[in-house]
């Protein structure tokens, strides 16, 4: 049933209540928020929306896992200062198509947001009239936002798409070169070679936006990318490798492709698209943001949370069977990092924990705890990030990481014992001491391979203190034996 919001002041509190008591728990608070605030910013006074030439529709079909439990689906999207929140469909094993409609006064932007499980949103671009069929395959499953390429009828989708991909794909580049500088022991050599590479990555980066903005035939992507190198050039000329011609010739450039897109008209008339992407919307896509991260980190009622901080022994029971899992571990330190595939800062930091493997194969031992949704995604990046055991027959600096995966494989959820650890982000990580106390927490593993280098050459150089004082006793030992022996 189509759920295009035009209601009367008299019907948004029923409406509220109707809509809040069908959510899944997990859903209710964010997505009440977010139609309070809708109603705050005057959302049901849209005129365009009762205008059958700016309608659209979207079919989706789901065919995997992500169907395999009831969910619904909504669509909203964010259009001249206010929220719409045009329709919703439900999902599950049986119903796996349905159809949404929709309003936009011109081509712009849409959100499909997935209640429990999938890609959580789902962005598209749609005009009046179009007619948009997208498929949701097992390949989608995961926290991170996806651009996926299985969408029809709709020229400007795929077209973003394209150019989000292949935005990723020069970001990657840049943020594969920023996370080399965060590698243990570098020279001052190797970091200035890093840092051409990197503002040679970011370069490429920043021009292709430019490329887009001259070329692109989408007025809502052409508008966004153009908006980004206005701004960022304004904002410090001398950081980025365009041009004040190249910029003034895509500026008027704008016009001249794009004479009727009202956005288009507010960037190179005003130098400002403010009445088309306005505060009030950033803060609504900030909560549901905040709602998809902070999701993985939801607190339980039913179990008892009980964080561990240093000075604490290290208790780490995912089953709830009432021993620690790492206690296997006393004698040697033990770093637990908790980390997960779409974790960019994760991902930056496992250089360093391969190191500290290596490094310390006779006194650590590394446990990497996987937080991510989807355990085909977190093994394979295991494979791929090269963290499985290595002997000497496959390099020359062998190491072993232990690895546990925190999601329970019939139930989908978070196993017991780590969500009594109340962990709220990650990275999280503890350091251990042999005795199985912790010694640091959230600690940056550079950091940690410093403390470790320290606590084990003091070690060593109390050992090297006993071994003389033992043996000075012997000498004094000795030396009595004989005096007593001549006398």
């Amino acid at each position: 049933m189509q759920t295009i919001c035009k209601l009367k002041s008299y019907q948004v509190s029923g409406f509220l209540r109707t809509f809040a008591t069908k959510m899944n728990t997990e859903m209710k608070k964010g997505i009440t928020i977010l139609m309070m605030t809708m109603c705050a910013i005057n959302l049901f006074a849209q005129k365009w929306a009762d205008d059958p030439a700016n309608r659209f529709a979207v079919t989706v079909r789901i065919d995997s896992a992500i169907a395999s439990e009831p969910q619904k689906m909504y669509m909203y999207s964010m259009v001249e200062r206010e929220m719409q929140l045009h329709d919703s469909i439900s999902f599950d094993s049986v119903h796996r198509v349905g159809t949404m409609h929709g309003s936009v006064p011109y081509e712009y932007n849409v959100n499909l947001l997935l209640q429990r499980r999938g890609p959580k949103c789902v962005p598209i671009v749609v005009k009046g009239g179009d007619s948009l069929s997208i498929h949701i395959g097992d390949e989608d499953d995961g926290f991170r936002m996806r651009y996926i390429d299985k969408v029809e009828g709709s020229p400007s989708t795929l077209e973003m798409v394209h150019y989000e991909q292949k935005l990723d794909s020069l970001r990657s580049e840049y943020t594969k070169q920023r996370g080399m500088m965060q590698i243990y022991n570098l020279t001052d050599e190797q970091r200035d070679s890093i840092k051409v590479l990197m503002k040679k990555a970011d370069d490429i980066y920043q021009r292709y936006k430019l490329e887009y903005a001259c070329t692109g035939k989408s007025p809502y992507l052409v508008v966004d990318a153009a908006h980004n190198v206005f701004y960022a050039f304004r904002k410090n000329p001398t950081l980025h490798p365009y041009t004040e011609k190249e910029v003034d010739d895509m500026m008027n450039s704008l016009l001249v492709r794009f004479p009727d897109y009202p956005p288009m008209k507010a960037l190179v008339n005003d130098s400002t698209i403010g009445n088309y992407m306005s505060a009030q919307s950033f803060e609504v896509w900030g909560e549901l943001q905040l709602r998809m991260y902070s999701d993985r980190f939801k607190k339980d009622d039913t179990i008892k949370v009980k964080p561990l901080k240093v000075g604490d022994y290290i208790n780490i029971d995912p089953y709830d069977l009432g021993y620690s899992s790492v206690n296997m571990y006393r004698g040697k330190y033990l770093l637990v990092d908790f980390w997960a595939s779409w974790c960019q800062p994760c991902m930056v930091q496992i250089p360093n924990i391969r190191y500290a493997a290596q490094e310390f194969r006779d006194d650590l031992v590394v446990y990497m705890i996987g937080m991510d949704e989807n355990r085909k995604k977190w093994w394979s990046t295991i494979k791929e990030m090269d963290l499985r055991k290595k002997d000497l027959s496959q390099t020359d600096r062998p190491y072993e990481i232990q690895h546990s995966w925190a999601y329970d494989d019939k139930k989908g959820t978070l196993l017991p014992g780590f969500k009594r650890l109340d962990i709220k982000t990650i990275p999280h990580n503890y350091l251990v001491d042999r005795s199985g106390r912790i010694i640091a927490k959230n600690i940056s593993i550079t950091l940690a391979i410093d403390k470790l280098k320290a606590a084990i050459k003091q070690e060593q150089n109390g050992a090297c203190s006993d071994s003389a004082e033992r043996e000075q006793a012997r000498t004094k030992f000795k030396a009595l034996l004989e005096k007593e022996k001549q006398q």
